[in-house]
């Protein structure tokens, strides 16, 4: 079987993925889930190195310590370092799980945000930034769980190992803000596709999902009920049946 490699979102780390690693390893499959530069303890990239592009260098090189191609999956940020693997190393991907995500790049409004959020992190450490993303992440009846563990997740993400400051944080803030488009890409894509999506995320909706499996014939869509923009973790068992599901159809 192929290798299943699942790339985390901001600002997480591996241990999102807790439930899928142990469902999927159950199954028989080799699963990397790799911390990107700056998170779960790291090293961060210097500022301007920092992008979806270099990231996407990072999966590659995962990769390739366990086979010539992979199945990926990404979340969110990890969803654009997935796509920027897809347009870079193209040959190194058997299929893709664009879960929580989007392709198109920030809007105005949203690349400012991003530059107030690291002004934010920069002057007085990321409590109000992590407290602002702590309203957006989920669906409408979050368990108390869960809430504890993602928030105790961004809170850890202390840059370098041992902790050192909160670059990791705002270095990939500064990627996503001048990340590029990634919409022309879709339409060229030649592997299978899964698109997973909280029916109740509001970060990247169920209908900016559609809206990317309309420029990908071979892709499938698949709404997680009672999910926001966190479904790995919010509803586990349904994302692992999705996921399931799909690898069926990868040959």
């Amino acid at each position: 079987m192929l290798p299943i490699v699942l790339i985390h979102g901001f600002p997480f780390d591996s241990g999102m993925w807790r439930e899928q690693a142990a469902f999927l390893r159950g199954k028989g499959h080799t699963v990397v889930t790799p911390d990107l530069p700056g998170f779960g303890g790291t090293p961060p990239l210097p500022r301007e190195r920092t992008s979806m592009e270099a990231f996407a260098g990072v999966v590659h090189e995962e990769i390739a310590k366990v086979g010539r191609k992979a199945i990926v999956g990404g979340l969110s940020m990890g969803g654009y370092v997935l796509l920027a693997l897809l347009r870079d190393y193209p040959e190194s991907v058997a299929a893709a799980m664009l879960i929580d995500t989007r392709a198109d790049a920030d809007s105005a409004e949203a690349q400012a945000n991003r530059l107030k959020s690291i002004e934010e992190i920069e002057k007085n450490g990321p409590g109000k930034v992590v407290e602002g993303m702590m309203g957006k992440l989920f669906g409408k009846q979050p368990t108390e769980a869960v809430k504890g563990e993602v928030k105790g997740m961004m809170e850890r993400q202390k840059a370098g190992v041992g902790g050192g400051g909160w670059e990791g944080m705002a270095n990939a803030l500064w990627g996503m803000a001048k990340r590029r488009d990634q919409t022309d890409l879709l339409p060229e894509l030649r592997v299978p596709v899964l698109i997973v999506v909280g029916a109740e995320d509001g970060i990247t909706p169920p209908s900016v999902a559609l809206k990317m499996q309309s420029l990908m014939p071979q892709g499938m869509v698949v709404q997680i009920a009672g999910a926001g923009h966190m479904s790995p973790m919010e509803q586990p068992a349904a994302v692992n049946r999705a996921i399931e599901t799909f690898l069926a159809t990868v040959k």
